[in-house]
Order: C-alpha cells, then sequence, then structure tokens
C-alpha cells in the first residue's frame, strides 16, 4: 500500500468513491446494483447449502450457511464494487476527514441502498424465470430465519444492526492492514461467520431474505413485517459502521494523515 496508513487510503478511497457519483452517477447505481445481486445469489446458495443439514435435523446446519456466506464479501471487496454497509464506513471517514461533503454521503447512502435493491429485486426476477429455488416445504430454513426476523422487538433488532455493521465493516477494514493476500481473505471469511453465526442484522441481506421468501410464497409474510425489520435494522448499521468503525478509527489514527 503506497498510502502512509490505512486511514489515509480509506480517505481517498471516499474521495475516488464521491468523484465517480458526482460524474458517474449511473455507473455508481450499477455497481450497487451488482453487489446486491452479489448478496442475493450468495445467500441463495448458502440457504440451499444450510437446508441439507437442517432437513436432517442437524444441529450444525448454521455453520455450513454462515462459512459460505463470507464469499459474498470477499466477491464485492475484490470487484470494488458499492455495498450500503461498507459504504457507511468509508464516506463517514471521507467526511470527518473533509474530503466529502455531508449531501454527498447522504446521497452515497441513498443511492447505494437502492441500487443493493434494484440487484437483489433483478437477481430474485431471474431466479423465479429459472424456477425459484424449487418447492419449499413449510418448515424451510429460509422461512424459519424469516419468521425469526420479522419478530424480533424494534430495538433487539437495531442493536443486531449495530453489532452486524461494526463487525462487516472491521471485515474491511482489518485485512486492509495485512499484506498476505490468503490472510486477508480468511480474515474476511471469519468476521463475516462471526455477523451471520450470531445472527445479527444485515439491511441488505435481509432485502435479500425478504425477496426470497415472497418469491417461494410464505405464508403469512406481510410488508408491514418487512418493514418492521428493515427500518430498525438499516438505523443500526448505519450507527455500527459510521460510530462503532467509522469515528473511532479516525479518532485513533487521524494522527497518521498528513497534514496540509
Amino acid at each position: 500500500m503506497s498510502h502512509s496508513s490505512t486511514l489515509a487510503y480509506v480517505v481517498d478511497e471516499a474521495a475516488s468513491k464521491q468523484k465517480v457519483l458526482l460524474s458517474e452517477p449511473g455507473r455508481y447505481l450499477l455497481s450497487a446494483a451488482m453487489a446486491g445481486a452479489l448478496i442475493a445469489v450468495v445467500l441463495a446458495v448458502s440457504l440451499k447449502l444450510g437446508q441439507v443439514f437442517f432437513a436432517a435435523g442437524d444441529s450444525g446446519y448454521y455453520i455450513a450457511t454462515s462459512g459460505f456466506f463470507g464469499v459474498a464479501l470477499v466477491s464485492i471487496i475484490v470487484c470494488k464494487v458499492e455495498l450500503f454497509t461498507s459504504n457507511v464506513m468509508y464516506f463517514t471517514v471521507g467526511r470527518l476527514s473533509g474530503q466529502c461533503r455531508t449531501c454527498n454521503l447522504l446521497r452515497s447512502w441513498t443511492m447505494v441502498y437502492v441500487g443493493n435493491l434494484i440487484g437483489v429485486l433483478l437477481f430474485v426476477a431471474v431466479l423465479a424465470g429459472a424456477g425459484g429455488m424449487g418447492a419449499l416445504p413449510a418448515g424451510h430454513l429460509l422461512f424459519n430465519v424469516v419468521e425469526h426476523k420479522v419478530h424480533a422487538s424494534s430495538m433487539e433488532i437495531f442493536w443486531k444492526g449495530v453489532l452486524c455493521n461494526w463487525v462487516i465493516c472491521l471485515a474491511v477494514w482489518v485485512p486492509m492492514r495485512l499484506a498476505n493476500e490468503a490472510a486477508r481473505l480468511l480474515i474476511i471469511m471469519l468476521l463475516v461467520f462471526v455477523f451471520f453465526f450470531s445472527g445479527f442484522e444485515h439491511s441488505i441481506a435481509n432485502m435479500a431474505f425478504f425477496a426470497l421468501a415472497k418469491l417461494q410464497g410464505m405464508a403469512g409474510l406481510e410488508w408491514a413485517d418487512i418493514l418492521h425489520n428493515m427500518v430498525p435494522a438499516t438505523l443500526g448499521n448505519i450507527v455500527g459502521g459510521a460510530v462503532g468503525v467509522g469515528l473511532v478509527v479516525f479518532c485513533l489514527e487521524r494522527h497518521t494523515l498528513a497534514k496540509v
């Protein structure tokens, strides 16, 4: 890394994202849609993998599901596409450093969130044309997970959202400090495992959960149930990424930024 510090690299990345946001908004939105589609496709495969163990009554089913889901974040980082949860951290650091304007921070968060949703819905639409996930039993893992998500309290969902994006942003931040590619891959996979296995709330992954559940005709799943989860999960993700990582690492490492 040619930058003087990890923080300097993140500041430069935030400034670069802002430049694309303003000069090529269509490309920015497409990048976000790609990230959403990656989340959705990996989640669909993770659920199919977990269901193999879940249907057999194996209590370790969630280990398989959680272990595989890290492929999504690895792909997003390697492809450098825009995921809402990590974008929160980047633009918070960019704003604190003075490289990004508040209006552009809000514009970016909104565009990436919408773009992620578009990508999720496009993937699910294509999956529907391919027959969906097939005929699922009423007790399928997908329905089981969604049932827990919509029946948790708003505050529980919010704090799980905070914890989720604290871990996810660390999964983006920590590998930047490692030189070895294999070590980077391993830490990303392990930290994503922490969030998924713990049952924390990731707003973009939840978009995919709910879209897949709707596609498969989950009984009793109403739009009000989805909003009951998505609103506090999204707010929690913002707090976890902006405060838990963005603000904290800026305070810890701002001395490493070059003085102007």
